[in-house]
């Protein structure tokens, strides 16, 4: 490498470090404001290229709320109105939000289940506008909320890389504690919202499917079932989290196959999908 050609990569590095810290004084000056997320997305896209983004405030198993996106309409149909009728009480960031993730950078496949890349959630809803890879911010404990920013790319573009993370989890605290002071001045998180239990959310969901369908309604055990087979659990994944074994879950979802009358998971799916959640 010649000294010109140094020379001129440390210039680009010093001009991309001028970029970045001009959009950080930008971001913090629209704090409070109505255009702070679309600024974050900005600021972000300096350090990290991605094709969406999209922010949801999620408060226990309730329908999440958007606070920002950059779909284009057919993106926005799935990824927001669809994704809240239901599928939302599948997505592996929600699970993590409802579970109480500490504050942080999060990659999708990190937070997946074994199988969730081949159930029918990812197959046929997840895929549909074509993200492959997703990595998200975390900002749990507001008020009864927990704030989600997930950066998107497609499948046109390459999965995000080492780099990606590494220049990703450099800034995340810095990003995290600006996003924090920006959402702690919206009123929509100091309402008091009551706190109902996720899993009797997804067995009330799917419940309420069955019983439009008029189809026998199933045990507590079988319902446990069916909300992690929807999540993309494996049967050995399932008999681990539920103390029984492989086996057992297999004859579970016999049964279950057998009362619902279908006989794949695309099935069972295009029943929950299409049944507006609890609350809804």
């Amino acid at each position: 490498m010649t000294s010109d050609t140094v020379e001129t990569a440390s210039g680009k590095r010093l001009l991309l470090q001028l970029e970045w810290y001009a959009a950080l004084g930008g971001l913090l000056e629209k704090v409070g404001s109505p255009d702070f997320p679309a600024e974050l997305a900005a600021t972000i896209r300096l350090l990290v290229p991605f094709d969406y983004t999209v922010t949801f405030a999620y408060s226990g198993p309730g329908v999440p709320v958007c606070l920002h996106h950059t779909f284009g309409p057919k993106q926005f149909d799935i990824h927001v109105r669809q994704y809240e009728v239901g599928p939302y009480l599948l997505d592996p960031f929600y699970k993590a939000s409802a579970n109480g993730i500490r504050s942080g950078l999060y990659r999708l496949a990190d937070l997946a289940p074994d199988q969730f890349y081949k159930s029918e959630y990812y197959k046929t809803y997840y895929v549909q506008t074509g993200p492959v890879d997703e990595i998200a911010l975390f900002i749990p404990g507001l008020e009864n909320w927990a704030v989600v920013t997930s950066l998107m790319r497609s499948r046109v573009q390459p999965t995000f890389s080492a780099h990606d993370l590494r220049a990703l989890r450099t800034v995340e605290p810095l990003l995290r504690r600006i996003t924090e002071m920006h959402w702690h001045t919206d009123d929509r998180f100091k309402a008091a919202i009551p706190l109902q239990d996720e899993k009797e959310v997804l067995r009330r969901t799917v419940q309420d499917a069955l019983r439009s369908r008029g189809i026998p309604s199933l045990t507590p055990r079988e319902l446990e079932v069916v909300g992690l087979v929807l999540e993309g659990h494996s049967s050995e994944s399932i008999a681990n989290l539920l103390g029984i074994s492989a086996g057992t879950v297999r004859i579970h979802r016999k049964n279950i196959y057998a009362k619902m009358r279908i006989s794949s998971q695309r099935e069972l799916f295009a029943i929950f999908i299409r049944t507006p959640a609890a609350g809804a």
